[in-house]
């Protein structure tokens, strides 16, 4: 799980509405909690997929809403990141295992008698990798690697996962300022509908 600030002084907007109509401020604001969070989830997985080579389908299952509630004056939405069930803290390095190369890449890599090495690209910007040992198993959905000189034992290999892709500045910052921009625009809109209902 991580955090995501919303810091917005709507407080006498919602307690305008509440006194109109008891609860309608509380749902405007939990409204906006929700819409806010879930347009921010869209906004983590484009950062993430323009820093790490993920596609943003699979950063996003790994996402989940905890949907906005009221704890005596404070409400929160929160947004999971490898929500129970779904991922585990980490991933395997077979998201980020290269599908091809060029004709020129794989004869050169044959002169140099690594043509059979696995190769990796996690960040957008930045060369590839090589993992030593690396091999392909679980029917091709994992990689794993030998721990000894021995056939066995052997060990998943693994990278950070979404939690820890969202911890880089590049991403995070982003992310946060675009809620310190938008949620009040959102929160206005939902106030507006909710005075709308009143007859």
């Amino acid at each position: 799980m991580f955090t995501l600030d919303v810091k917005a002084d709507v407080q006498p907007k919602v307690a305008e509405l509440n006194a109109i109509r008891a609860g309608l401020g509380d749902r405007a604001i939990t409204s906006a909690l929700n819409k806010t969070v879930a347009q921010a989830k869209t906004q983590i997985a484009r950062g993430i997929g323009q820093e790490y080579a993920l596609p943003s389908a699979d950063i996003k299952e790994r996402l989940a809403i905890q949907r906005a509630s009221r704890s005596g004056m404070r409400f929160t939405a929160v947004l999971l990141g490898n929500p129970a069930g779904r991922a585990k803290r980490s991933l395997n390095v077979i998201r980020f295992l290269e599908r091809s190369t060029s004709l020129a890449e794989a004869r050169r890599r044959g002169k140099h008698g690594t043509i059979a090495e696995l190769h990796f690209k996690i960040r957008r910007q930045g060369g590839k990798t090589t993992i030593k040992g690396a091999f392909i198993g679980n029917r091709g959905r994992t990689v794993f690697r030998r721990t000894g000189d021995a056939r066995l034992p052997i060990e998943p290999v693994q990278t950070i996962g979404v939690p820890q892709m969202f911890q880089a500045k590049k991403v995070q910052v982003p992310v946060q300022q675009w809620i310190t921009v938008n949620f009040p625009r959102i929160f206005d809109a939902e106030l507006r509908y909710y005075l709308s209902t009143v007859r």
